[in-house]
C-alpha cells in the first residue's frame, strides 16, 4: 500500500538498531524519518526485501545517512535472539573522558560520624566510549 494510508503506523520510526556507517564501523542509530516511501508490499503481507524506502538515520557520532528500509530490517533481525530480545555483547571501554560535574579525589568519600569512609558510587561527569563485541560503539 503507498500514498498517506501507508505511513499512518511506520514500524521504524523512533526505533534504536546497529547500522553500518559510512567508515568501517557499527554504531547505534535512531531512525527518526521516512524521506522517501517505497513500498512495494501488497496490504496484508509485509517482506522487508520488497521494502525500499529510505530513511533518515542520525548515528550517535553525529553523522546522519539515509538508509534503506531493507537494510533497516536486516540489521534488526540480526541483532535479536530466537526470542526476539536485543542483546549486545561488552568488548572494552576505548575510551573516557571527565567533566566539570565529576568528583575530585577529596570529595569522594562519604564520612561517618565516627569518622568512616566510604567511597562515594558515581559515574557522574564520567563519560566511557564502549566497543561492543559486533564492533559498535556507544
Amino acid at each position: 500500500m503507498q500514498g498517506p494510508k501507508a505511513d499512518i503506523y511506520d514500524k521504524f520510526i523512533d526505533v534504536d538498531v546497529v547500522l553500518p556507517n559510512s567508515g568501517d564501523t557499527k554504531l547505534m542509530a535512531k531512525v527518526v524519518k521516512k524521506v522517501k516511501s517505497d513500498d512495494q508490499n501488497k496490504p496484508d503481507t509485509y517482506n522487508p526485501l520488497k521494502d525500499n524506502s529510505i530513511y533518515e538515520v542520525p548515528f550517535m557520532d553525529g553523522t546522519t545517512e539515509a538508509i534503506s528500509a531493507n537494510v533497516i530490517a536486516e540489521s534488526m533481525i540480526t541483532g535479536c535472539d530466537a526470542e526476539g530480545y536485543q542483546y549486545s555483547l561488552f568488548n572494552e571501554i576505548s575510551d573516557h573522558r571527565k567533566d566539570g560535574d565529576a568528583l575530585n579525589v577529596a570529595d569522594g568519600f562519604h564520612v561517618s560520624k565516627n569518622g568512616n569512609k566510604t567511597p562515594k558510587r558515581t559515574t557522574k561527569g564520567w563519560k566511557l566510549l564502549i566497543e561492543w563485541k559486533d564492533r559498535s560503539m556507544d
